[in-house]
């Protein structure tokens, strides 16, 4: 049984949102690798001492949220610097909104959950560890909440609509 296109802003507006992450992730991978060829590099997220978005980069947690390499050990695959990651990420669930299914909005919730979940630790690494400020992960943060809260409005009306179309096959039987 397919779904009629999901006449709700939901999908579209997450899709919006996840070009934006999109962008943001190839910003940070694009100066993770400018780190890597030139150490004295500065990016434009870089304010001044305490606002410096390359410093939170280039620590142990800007690459596999640094958890992969003492898990699978630095030299590991998916010890990937996190804008890559992030790049995966907002690519899957903007192309997850062109599904008009439940089954499959409610996978994005539980990616979402994950993303936000990932936002959190993040967050809490950037402000008592690294105790620095980075604009760019900061709106990485904003863009995961604001998913979540997309994923969940979009499986809810896609679950209506589904409804909906049931009751409408059931009567023409």
């Amino acid at each position: 049984m397919s779904v009629p296109e999901c006449k709700c802003q939901f999908a579209s507006s997450m899709v919006v949102s996840s070009l934006i992450g999109l962008l943001l992730s190839i910003y940070t991978t694009h100066v993770e690798i400018q780190l890597e060829l030139d150490n004295d590099y500065e990016a434009l997220c870089d304010l001044n001492e305490g606002i410096s978005c390359t410093k939170v980069f280039s620590s142990q947690y800007g690459k596999g949220f640094g958890i992969v390499h003492h898990l699978l050990g630095e030299e590991s695959i998916f010890n990937q610097p996190n804008g890559l990651f992030g790049i995966f990420f907002y690519a899957l669930i903007a192309l997850l909104c062109f599904v008009n299914d439940s089954k499959v909005a409610r996978v994005q919730i539980y990616l979402c959950i994950v993303s936000n979940l990932l936002s959190l630790y993040l967050a809490y690494l950037l402000y008592f560890v690294l105790e620095d400020f980075c604009i760019v992960c900061v709106s990485t943060y904003v863009v995961n909440g604001i998913n979540l809260y997309l994923a969940v409005r979009r499986y809810r009306a896609l679950v209506a609509i589904e409804a909906t179309q049931k009751m409408g096959d059931d009567k023409t039987k």
